[in-house]
């Protein structure tokens, strides 16, 4: 299974990323975590949009979501076949669809998020409640022993910290890097997720969703002062084995 960093800018796009979004490649089937502001540009360096088999968006917040109806749109001037599943939590679609002509959701296939793992093309997905300010949900892909765990939004809660126990690569927002009015309650900070990887047993951590003001080698130094495994920080182009 690859990574590859699409986007990775908290809040809004900085000069040099997008918004939120993760693509997942194994045996031939890509999925998509998450498609925030101005990501679907740059997607298009990396995989034709017409061959995503899946998309799961963490929440409704405009920069992890924003260009699925882009991407929508992009899929049905293009005549791509089928209808794409969309995996969210209940009542993402009317805040992401709204005010979209509805001629593009026939292309998308929205599904609330089943309780127990379930397959998608070869990987298994799984996914828990987070602590964040909307719905919001981590999302756990495996593929053989190969597993991934992304953190979408969200603070310190046990439901995290239990989805990404063992994890081969703990992909995990630190966007509480820098003093933002009630982000502490929302969103981790390096430190916070450094812990998470350490205390899960994560074996490669790579940090991500700092906002375009933040100091991102900041943030890696006071990660570094917890977590002692193989460390990343997210950047447009980043690929990572997991």
């Amino acid at each position: 299974m690859i990574l590859t960093v699409v986007g990775c800018a908290g809040s809004v796009p900085g000069p040099d990323a997008a918004c939120s979004c993760y693509l997942l490649e194994h045996d031939g089937f890509r999925l998509l975590l998450d498609l925030g502001t101005g990501a679907l540009g740059p997607l298009q360096r990396f995989a034709d949009p017409c061959a995503i088999d899946a998309v799961v968006l963490s929440h409704r917040h405009r920069d992890h979501c924003s260009d699925l109806m882009l991407l929508a749109y992009l899929r049905d001037r293009r005549g791509a076949p089928g209808r794409l599943p969309v995996i969210a939590p209940a009542g993402t679609q009317a805040h992401v669809t709204d005010p979209t002509p509805r001629d593009y959701e026939r292309v998308l296939d929205w599904r609330d998020p089943p309780a127990a793992p379930f397959r998608l093309g070869p990987l298994t997905i799984e996914t828990a409640p987070v602590r964040h300010s909307v719905p919001a949900l981590a999302v756990r892909v495996t593929a053989g022993a190969a597993s991934l765990t992304y953190s979408g939004d969200t603070g310190e809660c046990t439901e995290l910290l239990d989805l990404a126990r063992g994890t081969g690569v703990l992909l995990c927002e630190a966007a509480a890097s820098v003093e933002t009015p009630g982000s502490g309650a929302a969103h981790l900070t390096p430190s916070q997720a450094a812990h998470l990887a350490k205390s899960a047993g994560a074996a490669h951590l790579v940090l991500t969703h700092l906002r375009p003001w933040a100091d991102p080698m900041a943030a890696l130094r006071e990660a570094r002062g917890v977590y002692g495994g193989p460390l990343s920080l997210a950047a447009p182009g980043l690929r990572v084995a997991v």
